[in-house]
């Protein structure tokens, strides 16, 4: 019986179909950040544009990643379809230019949770989760996703879901971009606010921000604020500020949460 393989909908486009040319993309990315020292870090926020816009920013969360980590959640954005709830692809594999990465046993429970579902069309040419795997290749060894396309969810029921399936080896990423196709100035004003108000953990004022995929941006708070986590931002940039164009941008930050 053939596995079930998600196979990457953006290699060649958003990012290099050619191995080694990525390897060695990511690698330089990575090689222009330094650790962060006496942080266990236990979740993160990274951006999902093209690599050549927001790779170097995303680069900054990844090069975070401690070798304790087995297990990676990655929370998706629904960029195409009303999703209610969060939903989960019954796929044994993600496939990247890199190799394959294999998808968590553990899906098989989580798809019996309430408000989780399984819809194709959800992640039908859906890019924000199979962005994150290359950089997770190169920033990890060993290690098993549990990929999430996260929609319209009460967060803090989604928050209590996210407890139960993560342990001290489990790391949450969270695949967002911030205020989109603003001019420079108006979108630095409105990522200034995202930022600020992910920052001191404010999940009530996630609703007055222009930010990607808020549901999982407020669940993820509602746990930290559970665990008593800290925050911190480690870069953030505009697709004018590693693009050019300044008239229509795209925030892109990198944010992690520890203890």
């Amino acid at each position: 019986m053939s596995s079930k393989i998600r196979e990457p909908y953006c290699a060649g486009s958003w990012y290099s179909n050619n191995p080694k040319s990525l390897a060695s993309e990511i690698d330089s990315y990575l090689g222009n950040v330094k650790t962060e020292e006496k942080r266990n870090v236990k979740a993160m926020i990274v951006p999902h544009a093209g690599y050549i816009y927001s790779g170097q920013v995303a680069a900054y969360s990844f090069r975070q990643i401690g070798s304790e980590i087995k297990t990676v959640i990655i929370l998706g954005t629904a960029h195409r379809y009303p999703l209610r709830g969060v939903c989960i692809m019954d796929y044994e594999y993600y496939d990247s230019p890199l190799g394959k990465v294999k998808v968590s046993g553990k899906i098989k429970d989580f798809l019996k949770e309430k408000d989780v579902v399984s819809i194709v069309e959800a992640d039908y040419g859906e890019h924000s989760i199979e962005i994150e795997i290359p950089f997770l290749q190169r920033a990890m060894k060993e290690f098993e996703i549990i990929p999430v396309i996260v929609g319209q969810v009460n967060h803090t029921e989604f928050s209590k879901l996210l407890e139960k399936y993560s342990d001290n080896s489990t790391l949450i990423v969270a695949s967002v971009d911030l205020s989109h196709f603003h001019d420079y100035e108006t979108a630095k004003d409105l990522d200034n606010y995202s930022i600020d108000t992910i920052l001191k953990l404010n999940a009530k004022g996630i609703d007055d921000a222009e930010i990607d995929s808020p549901y999982a941006i407020k669940s993820l708070i509602d746990l930290a604020l559970r665990k008593e986590w800290k925050t911190k931002l480690l870069n953030y940039k505009n697709s004018g500020d590693t693009a050019g164009d300044k008239r229509r941008v795209v925030g892109y930050a990198s944010i992690i949460f520890y203890n």
